[in-house]
Order: C-alpha cells, then structure tokens, then sequence
C-alpha cells in the first residue's frame, strides 16, 4: 500500500484523487473524480448523488465482492444487465409457470397441441388445441372459446430474454406415450371488438430437444428445453403446449419459463 508521507507534491500529484471542479469542490453539480493530472476515473460525484459512468462499457463496469473476492453484485454495462449472488443471476429474473394435474382431457387426441394453463389448471378448466403439425400453430382466430384462451396466454408487459425453460410430467396410467412440449410467442389483437385476443405471427421461443417416452405412473419425467428464440417484446403473448402420440395415459404437467427484463 503506497503512502504520501515524506514525499512532495511534485512526486505525488498524479496519484491524488480530486473533482474536476477545482474551484468549487464538491458542489450540488455532478464532476468527474479524476487524478492529479486530469484523467477521468469512471466515477461523477456531488453532494447529492454518485454516478458510475465507464469510459468504455465492460461486463464488469461495477462489482461488489465479498472479502474472497467472490462477485456479488456485478453491473455489466456492455450487455446492459445487472447480476447478483455468488451464482449471478439476473436482478430482474421472473418465472412463469404452466401446468395441469391429472387432466383428464391431456391429450384429447394423439399428435394434437394441447394448450397448458397459466399458473394452474384442472379437470373443470376449458383448454384448446393448436394444430397438428411440427410444431403449434402459428395463428389462432376465436370464434367460441374466448373464456378458455384467456386462462391460457402470458401478456408480456414488458420486453423479456427468456434464460431457461424445465418442464416436468407424469402419466397417470400403467402405460404412457411419446410427449413433446413447445413455447409459442404471438401477436395479439388488443382491440376490444370482434378480433380481441386473437393470435398471429407465432414464433416458437422454446422445444423438446427429443421426444420423451413415458413408460407410465412408476416415475416422473424432467426436460430442459431448448431455447430457440430468447427475446419477446413487450405486447405478445406466450403460450405453452404439450403433444403426445397416443391416448394411453392422461398427464400432469408443471412447466416453468425463466426470463430476465431487458
């Protein structure tokens, strides 16, 4: 550790550290705190506030550290992000939840999209199909089912980067099927008229890597989904879905989107 003692200004100018107003000092006016001879640290102070404004950006432009030097807190200013915890995690990480239990109308029909239900869902609760193809369908107009799509959708109220997506399952008969899960995001009409709440433009964010086979209710089933298109922007609606080859069995579902505000 350096010290000043005994030595001369003349020596040391460089290594003080000072405001850039040399007449006022620190004042109500944010400066910059720079060194003897000028040079901009990342640091603009007052009476008032302190700001962190690097030079450059970095993924490391303000970190917080325990005495092992282990991060904290970490503002990453090249990604415009903000992780905490020695595991760091985003600082504005959400998770949304999907799912069903024992329902018996998982699948209504084999190789069909069965949408899941936001936050929960049961026996009694409508749901809808969404094509039979590779993956959902990619629009939906609704002519009946306006109660049932409701309890089905996500509004995204801000933009989100989807991180991770897990799903868990289980059968509920001795013998089970080929199940595959996917994450959709639309396009929704906000319109309060004829057309509200109906989807287009879908973009699937989340899928099965591989199918699943399920050999029946001895043991439940875990998946880490790929993540295919992370970013959602404000205003769509995310939807999730399972599909399965056969009708052996009927399912419970608990699927989980980890997301971050960007």
């Amino acid at each position: 550790m350096g010290t000043l003692t005994g030595k001369t200004l003349s020596s040391t100018y460089k290594s003080i550290i000072k405001v850039s107003d040399e007449t006022n000092g620190i004042s109500a006016t944010a400066r910059s705190v720079e060194d003897g001879e000028g040079t901009n640290s990342s640091i603009l102070l007052s009476t008032k506030v302190l700001y962190v404004v690097p030079a450059t950006d970095g993924v490391d432009t303000f970190v917080v550290s325990d005495k092992d030097a282990n991060a904290l807190m970490k503002v990453d200013s090249t990604n415009d992000v903000v992780k905490l915890g020695i595991g760091q995690h985003y600082a504005n990480t959400g998770i949304k939840d999907w799912f069903v239990v024992n329902a018996a109308a998982y699948p209504a029909s084999a190789d069909t999209w069965k949408a899941l239900h936001l936050g929960g869902g049961g026996r009694t609760i409508g749901s809808i199909t969404m094509g039979t193809g590779s993956t959902p369908d990619t629009t939906l107009t609704i002519s009946t089912t306006a109660h049932d799509v409701v309890g089905l959708f996500w509004y995204v109220p801000f933009n989100i980067t989807i991180d991770s997506c897990h799903v868990w399952f289980a059968s509920d008969a001795a013998t089970g099927d080929v199940v595959k899960f996917s994450i959709m995001d639309y396009a929704i009409n906000t319109a309060n008229g004829a057309l509200g709440g109906d989807l287009s433009s879908g973009v699937e964010t989340c899928v099965s890597p591989a199918t699943i086979t399920s050999a029946g209710y001895e043991q439940a089933y875990y998946q880490s989904l790929t993540v295919s298109s992370a970013n959602v922007d404000a205003g769509r609606a995310i939807m999730a879905f399972v599909a399965q080859d056969g009708t052996n069995s009927d399912l419970s579902v608990q699927l989980q989107l980890v997301y971050h505000m960007r």
